[in-house]
């Protein structure tokens, strides 16, 4: 069992080197020490049965898909005690009250690219500003500190995990950046239409001032 951020290195890597006796359920638990502190309970717990009884099940992206794999695979008794032992493990987090989202490795990585690795990308962008505290704070800015916070808390080793390893992160990346420019050029846009509006004015002034 993996509980890494990112899913399909860590799936590629345990079907390449893990012994084809050796189950395999990749998982990714959507919190840590923090924000589960209080308890699983809602807390969405993300999965995919990869390998049971030496057989690679498809990733499926819910529970039916994997479901009719586990029915056509289970011909021997090693399979039907292979899924046993996945699903006795998989109880334990749903038994504490976890949103159990059986989800495959691909599908994950494209989910995580664009929520957990953005969500640290702003936040070490914010971070490198050196933004701070002011006596005039507005609730917005607290939360961008808040985020800037709670990504920069975690390794940079963390950070570079979920960039080198998600073939998604570079597209997000390059995501980020075109969308600032066109959130840039739009305000440049209208600054330079309304300099234009004032021009016309002041032109309509002169020529009536003059007439």
């Amino acid at each position: 069992v993996d509980v890494l951020s990112v899913k399909e290195h860590a799936r590629d890597v345990m079907l390449q080197y893990l012994p084809v006796e050796c189950d395999i359920l990749c998982t990714h638990p959507m919190f840590g020490p923090d924000s589960g502190k209080n308890g699983w309970t809602g807390l969405p717990f993300v999965y995919e049965r990869t390998r049971v009884g030496s057989v690679v099940l498809e990733g499926g992206d819910n529970d039916n898909d994997n479901d009719n794999n586990n029915n056509n695979n289970n011909d021997n008794e090693e399979d039907m005690v292979g899924m046993d032992r996945v699903e006795r493990f998989l109880s334990i987090w749903e038994e504490e009250g976890c949103a159990m989202i059986p989800m495959s490795c691909a599908r994950h990585d494209a989910y995580a690219a664009n929520s957990q690795f953005v969500t640290h990308l702003m936040g070490r962008i914010l971070g490198a500003q050196g933004l701070a505290e002011t006596p005039i704070d507005t609730k917005g800015f607290q939360s961008v500190l808040k985020l800037v916070e709670g990504t920069t808390a975690d390794s940079f080793d963390l950070f570079y995990g979920l960039y080198r390893y998600n073939k998604n992160s570079q597209e997000t990346i390059l995501n980020l950046r075109s969308a600032m420019d066109d959130v840039v050029d739009g305000l440049i846009a209208k600054d330079q239409s309304q300099q234009q509006q004032k021009q016309q004015q002041q032109q309509q002034q002169q020529q009536q001032q003059q007439s």
